[in-house]
């Protein structure tokens, strides 16, 4: 399982927790008890990660998986389109920083249609008491407040696109994967 856990970067703790509400459930046990995961349980393991890296609960993941009619294809079909989707958002946004970089080294200022596109439309005081709700108390939440409101707009398109690089790279990872398993 540890090795499993490895492979897919994810705890084994949250492998139990799968098991345990019936996601993915491994395919054998050793003579000892020890859970084994089989080719099939990590296809599973696989599209639960990606329905999760797209936002999708583990309450609807399970629905998804579990929908007779669909096989691994065409999960990967769904999949591959919800990343598409995201990858065109992402390069709107990234054209949007952009703009908004040129318009900062020449010191023209945004108006402010232009920097609710910066922002790409978020707005982080439209999800405060759920982040309260969530991760409220504590001293590591407020430094993390502290270090959010010391932010400035060259912090947070920095932030944003290095974002932006990190899920075009798993995107990326994501057809390599595919691309494997078609081979086989």
């Amino acid at each position: 399982m540890g090795q499993v856990s490895r492979l897919a970067g994810v705890t084994v703790r949250t492998l139990h927790h799968y098991d345990d509400i019936g996601l993915l459930s491994p395919g054998e046990r050793t003579a000892a008890g020890y859970r084994r995961y089989t080719e099939a349980d990590l296809v599973r393991l696989q599209q639960v990660l990606l329905y999760r890296e797209l936002g999708f609960a583990l309450e609807e993941v399970a629905v998804i998986l579990d929908e007779p009619r669909a096989d691994e294809l065409t999960h990967l079909r769904r999949q591959h389109e919800l990343l598409v989707r995201r990858s065109e958002r992402l390069s709107e946004v990234i054209a949007a920083v952009e703009r908004a970089m040129q318009a900062h080294t020449r010191s023209v200022a945004l108006s402010p249609a232009e920097r609710l596109e910066v922002s790409g439309g978020f707005r982080p005081e439209d999800h405060e008491a759920e982040v309260e709700r969530r991760w409220g108390g504590g001293e590591r939440y407020e430094q993390s407040r502290r270090r959010v409101a010391a932010c400035t707009k060259a912090d947070w398109v920095r932030l944003k696109a290095e974002a932006a690089a990190v899920v075009e790279d798993l995107a990326a990872c994501f057809r390599l994967a595919i691309a494997a398993n078609a081979r086989r």
